[in-house]
């Protein structure tokens, strides 16, 4: 198998690890997270960590599977000592500055409220958000195509 081949099979991967996740447990900013645990080595706490993120930090803020897919960058690429300075600062925010651009470019937005159209604080309204297949079909296609925006960073660079 050629390395392209080999780049494109782990992407379906990811895709399809982080959709499945999304669609059966929710929480889009884990499932980024959990799709790459394996590929990447990824330590269980960023799994933990990534729970907060869910729903726009619980807010209809930056989408959660966005903010997902940065910390992956972040682990992958982000300084790992505050003694690195500004510099090691950079490789991080490089790789992570595509996503954002490829994510609002395909969603027009970088907001969660503005895709879902959810407002979280109202808990009868995401309640019955959740509880609709077609609002969690959604939100999994986004996790998916996330992943693989992501993919396409971590693994062009390989």
């Amino acid at each position: 198998m050629s390395a392209q081949n080999s780049r494109e099979a782990l992407k379906e991967q990811v895709r399809k690890k982080a959709y499945d996740y999304a669609r059966e447990y929710h929480g889009c900013s884990q499932a980024i997270m959990v799709a790459f645990q394996e590929p990447l080595g990824l330590d269980a706490m960023a799994l933990r960590a990534a729970s907060t993120l869910v729903g726009g930090l619980g807010m209809g803020k930056t989408c959660g599977a966005l903010a997902g897919g940065a910390m992956v960058l972040g682990l992958k690429y982000g300084r790992s000592s505050m003694e690195e300075g500004l510099p090691g600062l950079i490789p991080g925010m490089l790789h992570t500055q595509p996503l954002v651009k490829r994510f609002e470019d395909e969603f027009g937005t970088t907001g969660c409220f503005e895709i879902a159209g959810i407002d979280w604080l109202n808990f009868e309204e995401a309640a019955e958000a959740i509880s609709d297949p077609e609002f969690l079909q959604k939100c999994a296609e986004i996790v998916g195509r996330t992943a693989e925006m992501v993919a396409d960073i971590v693994f062009e660079q390989d």
